[in-house]
């Protein structure tokens, strides 16, 4: 198993693009909506500069292996790690909730452990509360085997495909957490990658396996 350190600020990412593209204007943590269904809005505090290590892809994603363990740090450049993840597995899953709708495409459940550090503060306001991070399909984005980009893998199985729902990862968590659980995305390929981009820009990705359609 290869392990993958990412120091990040406190906003997690300028990510691969201070690595890769050289001083890039910072971005700025999100602040989320009360409904779920409502995508988050940026804040307008400012962000503390990323140090990035990895291997990035041309989206300036950190390329990760399944079972590979990324490393993130919000207390300083030479602090320990507050938050540690990573992806166990990705595999097709069939809906067996009985109003599971069906899914755009296919239906695929990434199973992560994830371990935050009681002075882990994420990028994420939820309902007043500061210092959150989510996993929700709001926060990734699909790449068919070709490069090109899936519109969404958002839909309404998130929560609905599966009759356990314990299952699945809290929206949203902070500090002092210890969470093994899993995100249900909606893919419009067969096969491709998957990215973990909690705040715009950068981010992790993961191929998922598949097969591509016969003629």
């Amino acid at each position: 198993m290869k392990t993958s350190r990412i120091a990040a600020g406190i906003a997690l990412l300028a990510l691969v693009l201070t690595a890769c593209a050289g001083p890039q204007p910072q971005a700025e943590p999100v602040s989320v909506a009360p409904a779920p269904a409502e995508a988050p809005a940026p804040s307008a505090t400012p962000i503390p500069k990323a140090a990035v290590a990895g291997i990035a892809n041309e989206r300036g994603q950190v390329v990760q292996e399944i079972g590979e363990t990324g490393v993130l740090v919000t207390d300083g450049y030479d602090a320990p790690p507050t938050m540690t993840f990573k992806v166990t597995s990705i595999e097709p899953v069939t809906c067996d909730a009985p109003d599971a709708p069906t899914p755009q495409g296919t239906a695929v459940a990434v199973a992560l452990e994830i371990v935050t550090s009681p002075t882990f503060s994420g990028p994420l306001e939820v309902k007043g509360q500061p210092g959150m991070i989510s996993f929700r399909p709001h926060y990734w984005k699909g790449y068919a085997s070709n490069g090109a980009q899936m519109n969404t893998v958002e839909s309404s199985i998130e929560h609905s495909c599966l009759t356990d729902r314990t299952k699945l990862l809290p929206d949203y968590f902070g500090k002092d957490r210890k969470l093994n659980g899993m995100v249900i995305l909606d893919v419009t390929a067969p096969i491709g990658e998957v990215a973990w981009i909690p705040n715009g820009i950068g981010g992790w990705a993961w191929e998922y396996p598949g097969e591509e359609p016969r003629d």
